[in-house]
């Protein structure tokens, strides 16, 4: 039987299973808790540190993120109160220093009531330094293509030396994980190049799909999902398919394995 902790959010006495977290406790209950760095797919690492909530009852009264505490029975939380807001705001304003440009940024901020910031920087780029890219490259890839270089306020995204990745497969999942679009993928022609502010990362050249012949994919990526595949029944891992041709495929096999059933 799974185990239940009884807490409470924002005056509500609320139950849930043992072993979430706070976020994830508020997210159950619809309550708006921002958040650059979480992705329910990563381990959470607590890096932007705006989903900070208010904790007190089973322990002592402390402001934490919500990403990284587990729930625990007798928790109070408070997600809204005055010191949340004026560190939120703070934190904001931090941000819009450093991603002035960026419209995720000035959207977010904006929801809090920051709509500027008290801070001057001397630079400006679109990167929060949440860290999703990098650790979606080392977590659920496994390639380690990137990693945080320097440190304070030069702190930056890179990859080895500055240079044109040799680790990179090309699966664009750093770009697509980017809250602010700070790293981008573009494909023209069969070529794919993943680059941020001023650096490319990869480039590569795209493998056309065996069915629709459409490039889609550079041939490092296409023998790293090959390799996934591998001891996966049911799944090919001779062709190369696209995305869309791969769910047509499948599709149409579960298609002709229902009326063989009949």
């Amino acid at each position: 039987m799974e185990e239940k902790v009884q807490m409470i959010i924002n005056g509500k006495e609320l139950e849930f299973p043992a072993g979430i977290t706070v976020l994830e406790a508020a997210q159950k209950e619809g309550i708006d808790i921002p958040t650059l760095c979480y992705h329910r797919a990563l381990d959470p690492a607590g890096l932007c540190r705006l989903c900070i909530v208010e904790l007190s009852g089973s322990i002592r009264q402390t402001i934490r993120v919500s990403c990284i505490q587990e729930v625990k029975e007798g928790l109070v939380v408070e997600t809204d109160t005055e010191r949340i807001r004026r560190n939120r705001s703070l934190l904001l304003e931090l941000y819009l220093a450093r991603a002035r440009d960026s419209v995720e940024i000035i959207d977010l901020a904006a929801r809090y009531g920051v709509t500027s910031s008290r801070f001057e920087t001397g630079g400006c780029d679109e990167c929060v330094r949440c860290g999703l890219c990098v650790r979606v490259c080392r977590e659920k890839i496994g390639a380690q293509a990137l990693s945080f270089s320097d440190r304070g306020y030069e702190r930056h995204v890179s990859t080895p030396f500055d240079r044109l990745s040799d680790d990179c497969l090309g699966c664009g999942a750093c770009a697509q994980i980017c809250p602010t679009h700070a790293i981008r993928m573009d494909d023209r022609g069969n070529q794919r190049k993943i680059y941020s502010w001023g650096q490319v990362f990869a480039r590569f050249t795209l493998e056309p799909c065996d069915a629709c012949g459409r490039p889609y994919a550079p041939q490092k990526y296409i023998d790293y999902i090959h390799e996934k595949n591998r001891n996966r029944p049911g799944v090919p891992t001779s062709k190369n398919f696209c995305p869309e041709c791969e769910r047509k495929e499948m599709a149409e096999k579960r298609s002709k394995f229902a009326r063989f059933r009949r």
